[in-house]
């Protein structure tokens, strides 16, 4: 018979380690460094629990707050002697792992970012389900700041890291760059992670008897499972074919699919299947036990969501960078309509790529040095502007820019990509 603890259970997102029931995450509420507060309804579980990489920048930080580890579990800041929280130094970079959690979209804010400090330094932010393969989802600006991946990823992804990039804003003071007390993420998902040696019998994807029922167990707490969406992804070891084993992850995936469609209650629009072979090990391959955990039948489990049906606006980030004189230029895509803005001033940035490399259109600046005849985006502050970027990646621009009325080009800015 399967034991119970070799289940895992993701209740609403975050990963819960089952004995005999499993223990229900108890809202919690979690000083914001600033004065403030945050709820969230999983309590503790919310909380980034390891560290990817940290390389701070420079200037780097004091030593004091260099400790990568400060950045898990929940907000420390001002609790104990050490500081409580990480500082990026200039332009530094921090990755944090969810292992025993998952980041997912669901209605309304999907993550929070609990920055310190007396400053509050913009940071790039980006979203991962493999380490390698990044979603920029934009800039976070201090303080409590709650983010909505809805418009950045598709609703069926879960994410297992969060890059934290300082963008250059604030470089002076003893902790030059963003810092950061914890990362959480919250959602309404059960991630449910079943080890195939109890599904399956060595090479074979026919259900053996012990599955029915630790499949069922690990179903007990999904109420209407009609209405409940499915994906089944099948991961195998790294032994031997790799298309043998991405077609053996199919089959078995297929199968417990099948399992939840016949006797499980589970609704054939519902329920989905992916196949990763050996492409997402959780552990190395390179010992008996670590290929035992990678050979698994994941299911995500997600209850209807109560924005369902609602428009989202569709969101592809092109870059941040930073310029002379601008601060952040961040650039991107809203429903395929270009929109820009830049953090010096408020301003804002209209116009379309008329090539790979160039950029045209207006600066608009409700404060600049001259007042126009007519109005762009409602304001009569405003004038022309050419980006030149120095290759099709983008890395890098010049800005020539004037005022309304006038031919020639009164100045320039420069600038180099500062994330992703």
């Amino acid at each position: 018979m399967y034991g119970l603890n070799n289940i895992v259970v993701w209740a609403l997102g975050v990963a819960l380690f089952v004995t005999v029931q499993s223990t229900a995450a108890a809202p919690a509420t979690y000083p914001d460094g600033h004065g403030g507060e945050v709820t969230l309804p999983l309590g503790d579980l919310s909380f980034a629990d390891a560290v990817g990489r940290y390389a701070p920048g420079d200037p780097a930080p004091r030593a004091s707050v260099t400790e990568a580890e400060a950045a898990l579990g929940t907000p420390d800041f001002g609790k104990h002697d050490k500081a409580g929280y990480v500082s990026l130094g200039c332009a530094g970079e921090l990755i944090l792992k969810f292992e025993n959690n998952a980041l997912i979209d669901v209605a309304g804010p999907d993550l929070y970012v609990f920055e310190v400090g007396p400053d509050v330094e913009p940071t790039g932010l980006a979203v991962s389900s493999d380490g390698e393969r990044w979603v920029r989802v934009g800039r976070i600006s201090g303080g409590q700041s709650e983010i909505d991946l809805a418009p950045y990823v598709s609703s069926a992804t879960s994410f297992r890291y969060v890059r934290l990039v300082d963008l250059k804003n604030s470089c002076g003071g003893r902790t030059p760059g963003a810092d950061i007390d914890a990362v959480a993420a919250i959602g309404s998902a059960q991630h449910i992670a079943l080890d195939s040696s109890v599904l399956f019998d060595s090479g074979a994807y026919a259900l053996k008897i012990a599955a029915f029922e630790a499949i069922e167990s690990a179903l007990a707490d999904i109420g209407d499972r009609s209405m409940a969406s499915v994906v089944v992804a099948g991961h195998t070891d790294a032994v031997g074919d790799t298309d043998g084993n991405k077609r053996l992850s199919k089959k078995r995936a297929r199968a417990v699919a099948d399992y939840l469609l016949e006797q499980a209650g589970f609704d054939a629009q519902r329920v989905s299947i992916e196949a990763h072979g050996e492409s997402q090990p959780v552990v190395s391959n390179t010992t008996a036990e670590g290929r035992a955990k990678n050979r698994r039948v994941e299911l995500t489990v997600r209850a209807p969501r109560d924005d369902a049906g609602k428009a989202v606006a569709s969101v592809d980030i092109l870059g941040l960078w930073g310029a002379d004189h601008l601060g952040t230029v961040e650039m991107r895509r809203v429903d395929g309509k270009l929109q820009g803005e830049y953090t010096s001033d408020g301003g804002v940035l209209l116009g379309e790529f008329n090539s790979d490399t160039v950029f045209e259109g207006y600066w608009v600046e409700n404060n600049s040095g001259r007042v126009c005849d007519s109005k762009k985006a409602g304001s009569k502050h405003w004038g022309p502007i050419r980006i030149e970027f120095k290759s099709a990646a983008r890395d890098a621009f010049t800005a020539h820019w004037r005022y309304c009325g006038e031919d020639q080009w009164r100045g320039q800015w420069r600038a180099r990509r500062r994330f992703l």
